[in-house]
């Protein structure tokens, strides 16, 4: 019988298996960190509101708006949180939102005011998971432990939260139906506070060094600027600071990006499942049409996060920004026929693949990792303003009688215009020390 050789590493109170770098152990608090945050996600939230709004005697939109306060709460707490985690990392902040977090959605079925339903969400989401930009409390600690095969790290990770989706949706509408909207919202709860804070507190480490290790498990003597570790083409060798990266075009160019796309996915994401309802759709057909979309997000995540080590991630983003725009035409042309539903959510799920892994790539590929969670904490001000217009702003337009498929066409519009930008943001150069741009 072979044994495992274990070996301890400093600060690490317990052995792990020889030859096993601990960066993936820090992906599996991602990825399972993830997979407990779905309920937070639109496509899960979206269907709460037509049971609490019938039992709450709140409007669609007034409920939905939580999910804006929430983005809104993310962007404004977006700087205070990344520069923690460049100075101290994500363990003890990780452990405190997950606690945090839980606890809130153990609350929302006694939040009987509007008010108080906004509170908890605004709480919630100044948290750092899952804000306008992304989960800061996973993607920056997956960045600083991998270079070379960051891709397929952050892919893997990514690969967590539509597979929580995927479960979560047909569970959350099986809840719903069976013990109510209430008990669903207090299982969450109770599954993120007993699962995330001890999975960070126990496992969570700021970066290789912390251990005494470097990037992807390379030896010690290597580091992320030896050029077996950084494919030039991929990944820059320099750590841009914040003032540095925002005197760049580059840097515009992709808050432009997240501005468009963040108006027109969060509001679709909100509002399509009422859309398919609309259309006279049966609520099992729907669950199962919506979850084709997270379904296929985890196997187009772990082929894009591949291909992204080995290709520029511009044109990685462009794809997306595009099979996103794509994604609205069944939509747009449906007349209630089953297969669009089915349409829209594949191609989508193909689309983000593609849009999140180039989201999550391109910060720290094109301004590097030291500085990374100052500067993606940033950026979520910007963005969060455009992903906090979408939902009411969509809201306004179908409450006010404008033809759904219209609607969805600024979805399209505003998508195209995001792959655009997306294309013309080449990786920034510092010096003679960079890299071609690609």
């Amino acid at each position: 019988m072979r044994h495992t050789t274990l070996v301890r590493l400093p600060t690490l109170p317990f052995p792990i298996p020889a030859g096993l770098y601990y960066g993936w152990v820090i992906v599996g608090v991602a990825f399972a960190s993830n997979l407990l945050l779905a309920p937070m996600t639109p496509v899960v939230f979206a269907f709460f509101m037509a049971p609490m709004s019938e039992d709450l005697g709140w409007s669609r939109s007034a409920i939905a708006l939580a999910f804006t306060i929430r983005l809104v709460a993310g962007g404004l707490s977006g700087p205070i949180i990344g520069a923690w985690l460049d100075r101290y990392g994500a363990r003890w902040l990780g452990t405190l939102a997950s606690i945090t977090v839980g606890v809130l959605l153990l609350a929302i079925p006694f939040a009987r005011e509007l008010w108080l339903f906004y509170v908890i969400f605004a709480i919630a989401g100044s948290m750092g998971f899952g804000g306008p930009g992304g989960n800061l409390l996973t993607m920056v600690p997956i960045a600083n432990w991998f270079v070379a095969k960051r891709g397929r790290a952050l892919a893997i990770s990514i690969i967590g939260l539509p597979l929580g989706v995927t479960i979560g949706v047909p569970l959350a509408e099986w809840m719903i139906q069976t013990i109510g909207w209430r008990a669903a919202w207090v299982l969450f709860g109770v599954s993120i506070c007993l699962v995330g804070a001890p999975i960070y507190s126990i496992f969570m480490r700021k970066d290789p060094s912390s251990l005494g290790l470097a990037p992807d498990g390379l030896p010690r003597a290597e580091d992320k600027t030896h050029p077996s570790s950084t494919p030039s083409a991929i990944a820059t060798q320099d750590d841009w600071t914040l003032r540095q990266a925002m005197r760049t075009i580059t840097f515009w160019l992709l808050i432009g990006n997240a501005a468009l796309s963040g108006v027109a996915l969060t509001a679709t994401l909100l509002y399509r499942v009422s859309f398919w309802q609309s259309k006279g759709m049966s609520p099992t057909l729907v669950a199962i049409g919506t979850a084709a979309d997270p379904f296929t997000v985890m196997f187009s995540a772990l082929a894009f996060g591949i291909l992204a080590e080995r290709v520029p991630i511009r044109y990685m983003g462009v794809l997306g920004f595009l099979g996103f725009g794509l994604s609205m035409l069944p939509m747009m042309l449906n007349s209630g026929e089953a297969w669009a539903i089915f349409a829209h959510n594949i191609t989508w799920g193909l689309a983000a693949g593609a849009a999140i892994t180039a989201n999550n790539l391109v910060w720290p590929n094109y301004f590097g990792t030291k500085f990374l969670g100052t500067i993606r904490g940033m950026t979520l001000p910007v963005s969060v303003a455009a992903g906090g217009i979408g939902p009411p702003l969509y809201g306004f337009l179908l409450d006010s009688g404008v033809f759904p498929p219209l609607v969805f066409s600024l979805s399209f519009a505003l998508l195209v215009g995001a792959a655009l930008l997306f294309l013309l943001a080449r990786p920034p150069v510092m010096g003679q020390r960079s890299h071609p741009q690609n």
